[in-house]
């Protein structure tokens, strides 16, 4: 019971986690900038305009640039939080992952 009870509390817990890109500084354009580099290094043609990405490459990519990954939240994150690309599939060249809300900061 008591390990169950656990269980549940860590997959509550984790449910509006998620990972992010964060560099001291960086604003949403230099996001776009370094992830649509680190997509074109990381990523194999597979169209026109698509690309399917090597997601260890692409994390390797964005690190050497100087950003690290941090979890923050699903619902809203402070400035400077940015959504990188967390699966595997072709990518459309120029597309930037959806960016969850930012909060204000006081």
């Amino acid at each position: 019971m008591r390990r169950t009870f656990g269980l549940a509390l860590c997959v509550v817990a984790l449910a509006g986690c998620q990972l992010y890109w964060l560099k001291p500084g960086a604003d949403m354009t230099g996001f776009t900038n370094d992830h649509q580099s680190c997509v074109k290094a990381a990523g194999s043609p597979v169209g026109d305009d698509r690309l399917l990405v090597n997601l260890d490459m692409y994390k390797a990519c964005l690190k050497s640039r100087g950003w690290k990954r941090e979890t923050g939240s699903s619902m809203a994150n402070p400035p400077g939080y940015f959504r990188g690309l967390e699966s595997e599939g072709p990518v459309r060249l120029g597309e930037v992952p959806k960016q969850p809300p930012t909060m204000e900061r006081r």
